[in-house]
Formats: C-alpha cells, sequence, structure tokens
C-alpha cells in the first residue's frame, strides 16, 4: 500500500493511534465531524485572509488582532530587494525536498501557511516570516514551526522565523531556524515517518490507547474504547 501524503495534522493522528489514523484517511470508516471550534477557526483564517489580501475591514471582534498582524506583514526595515507576502498558501514537498504544488502527483508533504512575509532578492527566497494563527488554547508544541520552516528552506530561504500567534491570549511563540539546523530538524521528524511508512506496508495499525479513548475518538468499535464519563 502506497503511504498517502502526510501534513502536521495527519502525522500527529497517525502517533496519537495508528488504528483511529486508518479509518480517517485510509479505510474512511469514520467521518471527521466539524466542532463549533473548528468552524470559528475556518471563520477566523478566511477573514484574516479577507482582510490582508482584499483590505476587506476585520469584523469587530478581531479588531483587536490588526495591529499584531500589520506590524508582522509589513515591509522590512533591513535593506533588500524586495518582500511579499501570501497567505494561505498551500503547498507541498516531494520526496526529494523539492517544492511541489499541493496536490501534485509526487507531493509527499503538504502544509498551509496562514500568512508570510518573504524576503526575496533576485536569486529568490532570502528569508522568510511565517505565521500560525492558533484559536484554541497555548501549547508547547513547536513541530509544526520546524516543518514549515523546512519548507521555506527548500525554497531557499537560509533565515526562517516562525510564529503561533494565539488569539485568546494575543501572545505569540516564536523560533527562528537557520539552514545550517535543516538536517536536525528533519531527524526529529525520521523515525514517525518511518513507522508511517511501515503501517502502509504491512497494513498494520495498531491502537494505542490514550486520553482519547474515553469517548472522543471516533473509532467506536475499538477495543480501547469507552464513552464518555458523565460529570
Amino acid at each position: 500500500m502506497t503511504p498517502k501524503p502526510w501534513s502536521f495534522s495527519s502525522l500527529s493522528t497517525f502517533c496519537n493511534c495508528p488504528k483511529m489514523y486508518a479509518a480517517q484517511y485510509v479505510y474512511k470508516t469514520v467521518q471527521t465531524t466539524t466542532t463549533p471550534e473548528m468552524a470559528y477557526g475556518t471563520l477566523v483564517h478566511r477573514q484574516f485572509e479577507d482582510y490582508v489580501k482584499k483590505g476587506t475591514p476585520l469584523p469587530r471582534d478581531l479588531l483587536k488582532h490588526k495591529q499584531y498582524i500589520d506590524t508582522q506583514l509589513a515591509p522590512p526595515s533591513a535593506p533588500h530587494t524586495g518582500y511579499r507576502v501570501e497567505t494561505e498558501r498551500k503547498a507541498g514537498l516531494n520526496r526529494f525536498m523539492e517544492p511541489v504544488g499541493f496536490f501534485d502527483k509526487d507531493v509527499w508533504y503538504r502544509l498551509i501557511i496562514d500568512a508570510a512575509r518573504y524576503h526575496v532578492a533576485n536569486d529568490g527566497v532570502v528569508s522568510a516570516k511565517l505565521l500560525d494563527y492558533k484559536t484554541g488554547k497555548v501549547r508547547n508544541d513547536k513541530r509544526q514551526l520546524r516543518l514549515s520552516a523546512l519548507y521555506s528552506f527548500a525554497e531557499g530561504a537560509q533565515v526562517v522565523d516562525t510564529r503561533y500567534y494565539w488569539l485568546q491570549t494575543m501572545t505569540e511563540t516564536r523560533s527562528v531556524y537557520t539552514i545550517d539546523q535543516q538536517a536536525s530538524l528533519w531527524n526529529e521528524f525520521v523515525p514517525d515517518l518511518h513507522n508511517y511508512a511501515q503501517a502502509y506496508k504491512t497494513d498494520t495499525w495498531t491502537a494505542k490507547p490514550s486520553g482519547l479513548c474515553e469517548g472522543w475518538c471516533p473509532v467506536t468499535d475499538c477495543q480501547f474504547w469507552r464513552p464518555k464519563r458523565k460529570r
């Protein structure tokens, strides 16, 4: 079985529980329901995109984030040949770590960049600032930032400034990566990607019990599934 292209989200699901991943992405025996929180996140991303791309005014409840977005996506102050800003960019890498289209036949890894400011020169991208809007609770997990940086390295960037922007607290989690870290950053994902490929090769999807088994996982026929506890 040929492995499907992966994203940070799908790989995280696989790592949490291969059986749940297979039900959602391989056999599609369960459907992922859109929660109110997910719907709100999608709406916010669209409103931020319309503001940056079209100048559409932000709704009243999001106006407090305007200054942050304006500041982060403003022209760089350092000397530069040029810059560009992009929003909700769908991108991908093939197995040779080369940039490809999100839907290309050889795409291996997929990502969506919420907002980015690129410092560009005649020979391409020099550096990048990548923003990832988060509408949920603050979490201390920078793996998604690292994957975004790795994509920008493949585009030619030498320095990548990555940031989660947490809307609930109006704070950010920031990490700056340089091209000399590229190999070590990929090495962090090698074990999980190896297990991911092996699961497809052997068609083996082992259930991994966790707190999700307490009524949160959609795979209700799993031996570890339990209904939610009454409060």
